[in-house]
């Protein structure tokens, strides 16, 4: 009840703000009041003109939707889609309570009435699938809606049968869907949405994105250490935030706080080879720092150049974004770990790469410091042959014997 409480709240808050007339909001209500199923007097009907803040509101809303702001939600942001969803059902209440009083030789208030019929008919087109982790909070307003009615609430009922974790999963299992390997309960579960939300070409690629973002991530450790890591996240986040919190960070574009100097070490472990003496060869990496100063993501327009900064440079500074960049002579397995300032590591990246240089991370995705927590590292480990644990182990701690192997630590100023 206090959802739909609220919601109301937001309707009213809708009408105020957009200074809807005193007989256009009665004649919203009646509507709201005929599709709740609730007795109601009827209104005087609205002047013609009245109808067009409404028009205008109900445009706005569709634009906003579409856009950007409803891409990547989370459980936690009904707030960012009530306005939405408000001027939605207004619209919805205007189309309802104009079927039972305008009549058709009102020649005014008809005409006036198509262009709030023709954008709900929009609205109901809108890429709903995109509220599927919203859908606890929808759930809860299509409760107070008498169900031979919620057809008419398509912003509410589109994938609300979903699971709100759905596009999360999806994410997490973004290869073994499409390569058809995925367990039987995930394919039976997710394929469903991903069939009914292909059609959203913005959602897909964002999927998708973050699926590659999260597979590079996730490959770094085993299935046992991969969930004591989230756990760890998880329990740290409402303290310090973690590798996790930056991780997330990328895309949510926080504020950046703190002004204490930032140690970034990226310790290059070379692995070796045997010449034709027998005598060992390292594989060369070379690595050095990105950094950009135009914000974590480009979205349209033209990014200026990173600046290049290698060991002993002028370092970046407060809000800058950066990624590593690393050049390997020869085809290697490259572990990416973060330690923070109390030697806790993090896997960040698992993989054999070819030949060539690499960025991390790559594409439009960027680091920038959320909070200094002191001395850092971002510690990378390339090897020629894949790395046991008690070997890593070895080259994280600087233990490698040298007689068959070189250790090499460069060190970032932030």
């Amino acid at each position: 009840m206090t959802t739909s409480l609220n919601m109301h709240r937001a309707e009213n808050a809708l009408m105020k703000e957009q200074a809807f007339s005193s007989a256009l909001r009665r004649f919203l209500e009646y509507g709201r009041e005929c599709l709740l199923n609730a007795s109601g007097d009827v209104p005087p009907l609205p002047e013609a003109a009245d109808f067009e803040p409404l028009a205008n509101m109900l445009a706005r809303a569709r634009d906003a939707f579409a856009g950007d702001l409803t891409l990547g939600l989370g459980g936690e942001d009904s707030e960012i889609i009530a306005p939405l969803l408000a001027a939605f059902n207004l619209g919805g209440y205007a189309c309802e309570a104009a079927d039972r009083l305008i009549d058709a030789t009102d020649q005014a208030r008809d005409a006036a009435m198509k262009d709030v019929y023709s954008l709900s008919d929009d609205v109901g087109d809108l890429p709903f699938g995109r509220l599927i982790p919203c859908n606890e909070f929808r759930r809860a307003l299509l409760g107070q809606i008498p169900q031979e009615n919620h057809f008419l609430f398509p912003w509410l009922t589109e994938c609300v049968q979903f699971d709100s974790d759905s596009l999360e999963r999806i994410i997490q299992a973004w290869d073994e869907l499409w390569g058809r390997t995925a367990p039987r309960d995930d394919a039976e579960t997710l394929v469903p949405v991903l069939t009914t939300i292909q059609s959203d070409t913005a959602l897909m690629d964002l999927l998708k994105s973050e699926a590659r973002f999260h597979a590079s991530v996730m490959r770094a450790a085993d299935e046992l250490a991969r969930r004591q890591h989230m756990a760890r996240a998880r329990r740290s986040a409402a303290d310090v935030p973690g590798i996790i919190d930056r991780l997330v960070s990328w895309f949510r574009i926080p504020a950046v706080s703190g002004a204490v100097a930032l140690v970034l070490m990226a310790g290059v472990y070379f692995a070796t080879q045997t010449d034709k003496d027998g005598r060992p060869r390292p594989i060369g990496v070379t690595a050095e720092m990105l950094v950009h100063h135009d914000g974590l993501t480009v979205r349209g327009g033209a990014e200026s150049e990173p600046d290049v900064r290698k060991p002993g440079d002028t370092p970046p500074g407060e809000g800058d974004a950066i990624q590593i960049r690393f050049m390997l002579e020869k085809s290697a397995y490259v572990y990416l770990y973060h330690q923070d300032s109390a030697g806790r590591l993090e896997p960040l990246f698992s993989d054999r790469l070819d030949e060539g240089i690499h960025i991390f991370p790559d594409g439009e995705k960027r680091m920038r410091i959320v909070r200094s927590e002191g001395n850092e590292t971002i510690i990378l480990v390339a090897s020629e042959k894949a790395l046991s644990e008690s070997e890593l182990d070895k080259a994280l701690h600087d233990a490698i014997d040298e007689t068959t192997a070189q250790l090499v630590v460069i060190h970032f100023q932030l």
